[in-house]
């Protein structure tokens, strides 16, 4: 019983094992067989030069599975290219360059391999270069620019693009031709290069990752006319300087007024590439007569083809009279004017009616009246808008009230600050109307004496000085009489002669020194009498 379980035991293992050698023989008979491929290139799309083309292969088995980590080789016009292996997919990538122009042979070669056993395979395709085109835009956008590529000479179309075509690839020297305008109303000029090249001529590498950008500034002419506040027309020769400022910081100073080529725009560049800025421009000035008659930065415009300004001056009107400075009549036959840049004129007019002057520019005059009996001072005048102007003169009448008027109020605050004073005035008043009867009988007497005297000098008498000196004693004494301080009591009661107010060494001197023995005794003193009662009468 334990022999035959034993004996099938064996018999199953036996089983086993022969079935396990024969599956192994008939597995490496087949892994040994060798097995058909096939190699495909899918056709690469035109590049220009310069620029890489990729090719794609494709290696499956006769059974259409794709046939992964095999070796294939890229020949380009019978020359090895690269060589790669197949992905899981049984896919190559390849990326390959060419620098000139025109249309290339592919090879792509399998050559099989042993473990699996793989058959080799082929294939082939054709890869285009195209020419690299060179494309150049304009901002703004301009036709005609010319430009030179190696000589290759090219201009833009109307759009403002130049395009021209390079069939290798490599450095090359582009330059920008003398620009030539049709328009006699525009100037342009180079302006920069989108990168950072600011010259007109550069070297440039193709193939190129973008479009070239190039800017230009235009230019216009510009002329301007003038105009005042009603919009009347200015004459231009007024003007002696024109200043301008643009938005960009530049200034620009004429000193005519004839037309002026201005920069329209400036060309900038931004994320997006070059862009032209229009500039705005500012008036900062417009002199006329020597002054700025424009207010800074109010007139605003933009330069464009053929371009006309008005530019809206301040122009004023004054009309000038001239008056007597305390009592107002009219006074004078006319002015100087000193302008603000020095100049002066000379205006005639009626001093009733005054006169009037158009178009005065916004600034400070001096004004001086002429023909006038006085004082006329110079009179500044900052003109902003139209003045009626009065102009003041101090006349000889008005210098004699001020010098009247400043004597009084002299004479009155000396007499308030001493009031003494005042009292003394008041009674040397008092006894010159009332009190002093004899003192002009007796000036009249010693006048007549002095008379006398004088006719004893030219009939050439003798001693005349002496008596001359007493004479004038004698008058010196009746004017002190005459000044107040001097008290003298009973002078209404007391009746005094004009020689006894000398001292009586005094009046002897004197009769002895006039006696002459030409005159009578008796003529002496009906002489005496006579001025005795003439000093005695009433004053």
């Amino acid at each position: 019983m334990r022999t035959s379980v034993f004996f099938h035991v064996f018999t199953v293992c036996t089983v086993i094992a022969l079935s396990l050698c024969s599956f192994v023989s008939a597995a490496e008979a087949k892994g040994w067989a060798t097995v058909g491929t096939t190699l495909t290139i899918k056709p690469p799309q035109a590049v220009t030069v310069g620029n890489s083309a990729t090719v794609v292969m494709y290696l499956v088995s006769s059974k259409g599975t794709p046939v992964a980590n095999q070796r294939v080789e890229l020949f380009v016009d019978g020359v090895r290219e690269r060589a790669a292996r197949t992905d899981a997919k049984g896919n190559i990538s390849v990326r390959i360059r060419q620098d000139e122009a025109g249309t290339y042979k592919l090879s792509a070669v399998f050559k099989g391999s042993k473990l699996p056993s793989l058959g080799s395979s082929k294939a082939s395709a054709e890869l285009v270069i195209k020419p690299e085109i060179i494309e150049i835009h304009t901002t703004p956008s301009l036709a005609n620019i010319k430009f030179s590529l190696d000589g290759q000479v090219f201009s833009s179309d109307d759009s403002g693009i130049a395009r021209i075509e390079v069939e290798e690839a490599g450095a090359y020297h582009l330059e920008i031709l003398p620009v030539e305008v049709e328009d006699s109303n525009v100037q342009m000029e180079f302006g920069r290069w989108g990168d950072d090249a600011f010259r007109p001529s550069r070297e440039i590498v193709v193939p190129l990752n973008k479009p070239l950008e190039v800017g230009f500034d235009v230019h216009y002419e510009v002329s301007q006319t003038f105009v005042d506040l009603d919009n009347q027309p200015v004459d231009p020769s007024r003007v002696t300087s024109i200043t301008y400022k643009g938005s960009t910081g530049a200034t620009f100073t004429f000193e005519d007024t004839e037309s002026h080529w201005l920069p329209a725009g400036r060309v900038i560049r931004r994320s997006k590439g070059l862009e032209e800025t229009k500039i705005l421009y500012s008036v900062i000035s417009i002199v006329i007569d020597g002054a700025n008659v424009v207010s800074q930065a109010q007139q605003r415009f933009y330069a464009n083809p053929d371009d006309l300004w008005t530019i809206q001056v301040l122009l004023y009107s004054a009309r000038f009279t001239a008056r007597d400075a305390l009592f107002g009549f009219p006074i004078g036959s006319g002015i100087h004017m000193e302008y603000p840049d020095g100049e002066v004129q000379s205006y005639s007019f009626d001093p009733a009616e005054g006169y009037k002057i158009e178009g005065l520019a916004r600034g400070i005059y001096r004004v001086t009246v002429t023909g006038a009996d006085g004082y006329a001072p110079a009179t500044p005048i900052a003109l902003s808008r139209d003045q009626n102007v009065e102009l003041l003169v101090f006349s000889y009448i008005d210098i004699g009230v001020l010098l009247g008027t400043g004597l009084f109020l002299s004479v009155g605050l000396l007499l308030f600050g001493r009031p003494y004073l005042a009292g003394q005035t008041v009674a040397a008043g008092r006894r010159i109307i009332s009190g002093r009867r004899r003192i002009i009988p007796a000036l009249r007497t010693q006048f007549s004496r002095l008379i006398a005297l004088g006719r004893r000098i030219i009939s050439g008498r003798r001693q005349i000085i002496p008596a001359l000196r007493t004479r004038f004693l004698k008058l010196i004494a009746l004017g002190s009489r005459i000044l107040p301080g001097k008290k003298t009591t009973g002078l209404e009661n007391t009746e005094m002669h004009a020689e006894d107010a000398l001292p009586d060494e005094l009046s002897d001197v004197a009769q002895d020194r006039v006696s002459d023995d030409t005159i009578e005794p008796q003529q002496k003193q009906t002489q005496r009498s006579r001025q005795k009662n003439e000093a005695e009468s009433p004053v």
